[in-house]
């Protein structure tokens, strides 16, 4: 059992006298921000880090750059190229920079070797250091390492006994050691340094090495610790060391390294605004909701707490869409540290080129049309256009925008329909039919019984007369207060095929995109079929008691139904009171949570757009897209 020195509540170093190790993983957050705090609690007179001895004058220069990125580049044996890339979010590179700052001799200990064959060992998420701190995450490592029992290659043996070796004449000259080591080598390394003698080993004879640092689209693919990580990191960083100089209370309200978990939620967030700046649509609070669940669940597939790059961009794409998706990229990869003062040689380097074989995301981004960027001269200049509705009845819909609403419609009546079929779904033994075949689980539960299991649909009550979609239920609660959504209209259909329609908006002339063509966003809206029998439902005392405008076109749609289902799509389920009313007229109400549904169907449809007269049909088209 190693004998650890406890030095802060998530953080125990082990000691072997004046050495004082920190086992790390190279290339994530948590385990820099590790060493950072050992550096600054040990105080140590040296530093000492797993990095190629022979390659030291470049591996300290790459440090002092930081937090700009750098890369030391070589050829090995076989003229293969070898990169060490140094970012602020890697332990080892952390160490030579503390050290270098602090005015502490560091220095770079292991053997440089050639041909090292790829390792990918199975390691906890490092994230949990922060809930249960570096020594018990160390000993889960050593557990898990148990059930891996091949033996050391040769060459570990031979940099385990170089570095056991160079820590042995350091320990002579300095105090206080902190050794940085990769945690496959930590156990190895304390134990030969008991040696009486070493055996002879030599450095791979290289011809050149060369520090350079990376281009600014190169950074984007390259990065181990992606640009928004590792600049909220530096950020942090920061804030420590000048917390450091005030008093002691300062510094311990910073919490260090950052919390990931926190870091992915604002990247969310921050890139919702730019999505909503850049694509018009909205960004509705159960995106964010969904976007943490999945990305949770995502990294729990692959053995992780948090998901990586890759995961975060997936669930982007999945939760929202492609555009979205774009913005979460582009905030991700975005580096504000690349200033390359030195002028040194820039790399425009691929990320198989660093880091081999990795998986490829692409997007799929939905541009404005033609006619949206200027292809008709008129549109360029909308304080033209005007909207004149001659009256209350002369304005009118887009067509092809209404038979998208009504499809839309169909599909969640459909919905309604499966998800009632199913609750009432039950299992029954085979006796003479398969019914909708066969239930294996239940099947397995009674094997003793020597009998099969099979399912038989429920048979829903009759169809659904009424079809609720509500957008943003959680923005308004007072119906008096001002809102983004303060139009609220009535519409019949204007043939069988067309349901009616009560909704609310945002004004209805608030964004004129064409002559007498207006475009507004529904804040939620009812159908309800047969059409052309609808009043105008929100200066309907029978709904004055209503508390949202989303209760009033609920409580229309049961009151108007002529089935016994109403479909209400929301954040949020309805009130009890409102399913009691819905029972005591024999109606039942089926909620959907609108997460369920997908984001680029929810944003296609609710934006719409009114003409100021039947007469603006024929050109709509031209400025609508």
């Amino acid at each position: 059992m190693p004998d650890y020195k406890q030095i802060s509540p998530t953080l125990s170093v082990i000691q072997k006298d004046n050495i004082f190790a920190i086992p790390i993983t190279h290339y994530n957050m948590e385990m820099a921000g590790m060493v950072r705090m050992a550096f600054r609690d040990l105080q140590p007179d040296c530093v000492a880090v797993e990095l190629a001895e022979t390659m030291s004058l470049q591996l300290l220069h790459a440090a002092s750059r930081l937090p700009d990125i750098s890369l030391i580049v070589s050829q090995g044996r076989n003229q293969e190229p070898v990169y060490y890339l140094a970012e602020p979010c890697d332990a080892a590179f952390e160490g030579l920079r503390s050290a270098l700052e602090g005015g502490v001799r560091a220095f770079c200990i292991d053997l440089d070797v050639d041909l090292y064959p790829e390792f990918r060992e199975p390691f906890p998420d490092p994230y949990a250091i922060q809930r249960i701190g570096l020594q018990n995450y160390y000993e889960l490592y050593r557990k898990t390492q148990q059930f891996y029992l091949s033996p050391k290659i040769q060459l570990d043996i031979d940099r385990e006994m170089y570095m056991a070796k160079r820590l042995k004449e350091l320990s002579f000259s300095y105090e206080r050691i902190l050794f940085v080591v990769g945690m496959s080598h930590l156990e190895g390394v304390l134990a030969a340094i008991d040696n009486s003698s070493f055996p002879s080993l030599n450095h791979v004879q290289r011809q050149s090495v060369q520090l350079c640092t990376l281009s600014e689209k190169s950074a984007r693919e390259v990065m181990a610790e992606c640009g928004w990580f590792s600049s909220k990191y530096e950020e942090l960083r920061q804030e420590l060391i000048e917390a450091d100089l005030h008093p002691p209370h300062r510094a311990a309200e910073l919490a260090f390294p950052p919390n990931r978990q926190k870091l992915i939620f604002d990247l969310f967030k921050v890139a919702s605004e730019k999505y909503i700046a850049s694509s018009g649509h909205s960004f509705p609070g159960y995106n964010m909701r969904n976007l943490m669940k999945f990305a949770r669940n995502y990294a729990l597939t692959t053995n992780k707490l948090m998901p990586d790059l890759f995961q975060i961009l997936s669930t982007a794409k999945g939760c929202v869409d492609h555009n979205y998706a774009y913005e979460v990229w582009d905030l991700a990869t975005t580096y504000p540290h690349l200033k390359n003062v030195d002028n040194l040689p820039e790399l425009d380097l691929t990320i198989q080129q660093v880091w081999g074989n990795s998986k490829i995301i692409r997007f799929h981004l939905k541009q404005p049309g033609r006619k949206a960027n200027g292809g008709f001269q008129k549109r360029k200049d909308k304080s033209k256009f005007t909207f004149q509705p001659p009256g209350p009845f002369g304005i009118c819909s887009y067509p092809p925008e209404d038979v998208t609403v009504e499809n839309f419609g169909d599909f969640l009546k459909k919905k309604g329909v499966q998800l009632m079929t199913e609750e009432g779904a039950r299992v029954a033994p085979f006796v003479t039919s398969l019914e909708d075949g066969i239930d294996t689980r239940e099947t397995i539960r009674h094997w003793f019984e020597r009998k099969l299991y099979v399912k038989v649909k429920g048979k829903p009550p009759g169809g659904v007369g009424s079809v609720v979609m509500i957008f943003n239920d959680e923005e308004f609660e007072d119906m008096q207060s001002a809102d983004k959504y303060p139009w609220k209209a009535t519409w019949l259909g204007e043939h069988s095929q067309e349901s009616d329609m009560a909704f609310f908006a945002t004004p209805l002339a608030g964004n004129i995109v064409g002559p007498g063509i207006s475009r507004c966003e529904y804040g939620g809206f009812m159908m309800s079929y047969p059409p052309r029998r609808m009043r105008d439902i929100w200066n309907d005392p029978d709904y004055a008691i209503c508390r949202s405008k989303a209760e009033v076109l609920l409580v229309a749609a049961i009151d108007y139904a002529v089935k016994p289902m109403v479909v209400y799509v929301a954040s949020k389920p309805p009130r009890s009171a409102i399913k009691s009313f819905a029972q005591r007229y024999g109606k039942k109400v089926i909620y959907i949570p609108i997460g369920q549904l997908s984001p680029i169907k929810i944003n296609k449809i609710r934006i719409f757009h009114v003409l100021d007269g039947f007469q603006r049909r024929p050109v709509a088209g031209d400025y609508i897209y």
